[in-house]
Order: C-alpha cells, then sequence, then structure tokens
C-alpha cells in the first residue's frame, strides 16, 4: 500500500513535468505510439532501446523531484564521519538526495536534462545519484516503481495530450513534501486532446 502511495505521488510529479515540456512530451508520445504501433506491447517489448527517451526522462524526474529526500536512522555502531563522531543510539537524519542539487555532482543541477544519463555522460554513475536510497536501506521496490512509472507514462502519452491547470503552475510548481513529496493540490491536469480510442 505504502509503494502505492508512492508511486501516485511520483507520477503526479512525472505527469507534471512531461505536459510542462513540449518538447520532451512530443518525444515520449513518439516513443508511445511506436510501442503500442501494434497492439498494447509485450513484456519484451520495453527494451531499453525502445524507451530510451522514456527512461532517461523518468530518471530525472526521480532526480529533480525525488519522493522521500531523506531517511532517519539509529547508529548501531559507534563511528567516525567527516571528524564527527557518531555514538551508539544517536538518531541522525541522512538527506541522501542533497547530492541530486551539488554542482559537483550533477552539473547545472537546477535544470532538467535528460542527456545527464546518455553514455557519454553517465552522470548518475556516482553515489550521488539516489533517488531509492543507498546501500543496505535501498528501496526494494526500485524496479517495480520503474516498470509502473514507464508503462503508465507511456500509455497516457499514447491516448492524450494532458496539460497543466492551472496554467501558472507550468513553470511554477509548489510542493506538499508530507509524507513524501508531491505537487500541491492546486495543481489540476486537464486533458487536452484525446489522441485515440481507448478500446476498440
Amino acid at each position: 500500500m505504502i509503494a502505492s502511495v508512492y508511486l501516485g505521488d511520483t507520477f503526479s510529479l512525472v505527469v507534471y513535468a512531461m505536459a510542462s515540456q513540449p518538447d520532451l512530451y512530443a518525444r515520449i508520445q513518439a516513443e508511445a505510439d511506436a510501442l503500442f504501433a501494434k497492439g498494447d506491447p509485450e513484456r519484451e517489448d520495453f527494451t531499453p532501446a525502445n524507451i530510451d527517451v522514456t527512461h532517461r526522462f523518468l530518471m530525472e524526474c526521480m532526480r529533480m523531484y525525488p519522493i522521500v529526500s531523506m531517511s532517519i536512522r539509529n547508529v548501531m555502531n559507534t563511528c567516525v564521519v567527516e571528524d564527527y563522531e557518531l555514538p551508539i543510539g544517536e538518531r541522525i537524519h541522512i538527506a541522501m538526495t542533497a547530492t541530486h542539487y551539488m554542482s559537483e555532482v550533477f552539473p547545472d543541477p537546477y535544470k532538467f536534462d535528460i542527456d545527464r544519463y546518455l553514455p557519454s555522460r553517465h552522470e548518475h554513475r556516482s553515489p550521488g545519484y539516489a533517488p531509492y536510497g543507498l546501500g543496505t536501506h535501498k528501496c526494494l521496490g526500485t524496479r517495480w516503481m520503474e516498470l509502473h512509472l514507464a508503462a503508465n507514462l507511456l500509455m497516457l502519452a499514447h491516448y492524450f495530450t494532458i496539460e497543466v491547470s492551472p496554467a501558472k503552475y507550468k513553470h511554477k510548481l509548489r510542493f506538499n513534501p508530507f509524507p513524501s513529496l508531491k505537487p500541491s493540490k492546486k495543481l489540476k491536469f486537464r486533458i487536452s486532446q484525446q489522441r485515440r480510442e481507448l478500446f476498440t
């Protein structure tokens, strides 16, 4: 149930990111249309090559809008981190996604750039990319989330053109951060076009 809540919150941010960037929306729609060209795609159709733009778009959404930005842990063994001694039982807050906005990890971090994940750059190949956490506390639902986000986004793009409403939110997104990051309830989406019939 918790995973479904996280998926829903993340999907609202993903739809916002797509609807507010028409050029990327068009590229995702092109991938979706190719994927659905012969009817509903099968599992084996979701290859890296077939959903390259969509996959990189989702990765950038997870960097820009991490659903859980920090975790709270208790120190199990005394240790020293950056000259700070952490005693047993100390409660610490780990902001694992703070690095998503550090220019030494992601150049021009406030720019939405799906090319960060091209083989020539691979900016995510470091501990600095942690939308699902790190190490033993990494979310077990990572692959499940990625599959559901991709499948649902591609289906939405194939059948509909969505717009941000009100239009002013297109450039100024407000967040509700608790219990997980999501857009303000004032943000709505409007179907501006149904591109094809849902059932034939």
